[in-house]
């Protein structure tokens, strides 16, 4: 028994049914709408996906880099001044 409970016969009947509800017009109408719908949920569910893609190919793609080219010099030296020390009272600190 194929689809457990829901047999041929059970889905030819609902079909009948709802062919008598809606008419065979209206059906049309119905069939071609839900069409367009799931056709643009497709594509919807197509670009977001291409858009995860493209963003991470981005990523795992290598970032471009210059190198900056920086000139070295010698450093002067540093001229040192030593300062008598001296003892500071409290009063002139």
């Amino acid at each position: 028994m194929g689809f457990g409970a829901l047999q041929p016969m059970h889905l030819l009947l609902i079909l009948a049914i709802v062919l008598v509800v809606f008419g065979a017009g209206k059906l049309g109408q119905i069939g071609g709408a839900l069409g367009k719908s799931v056709k643009e949920f497709k594509e919807n569910v197509g670009d977001d996906e291409e858009q995860n893609q493209l963003a991470a190919a981005q990523e795992a793609r290598p970032i471009k880099t210059e190198a900056i080219r920086t000139e070295t010099r010698a450093a002067a030296p540093v001229a040192t001044v030593e300062r008598p020390t001296e003892t500071l009272r409290r009063e002139e600190i």
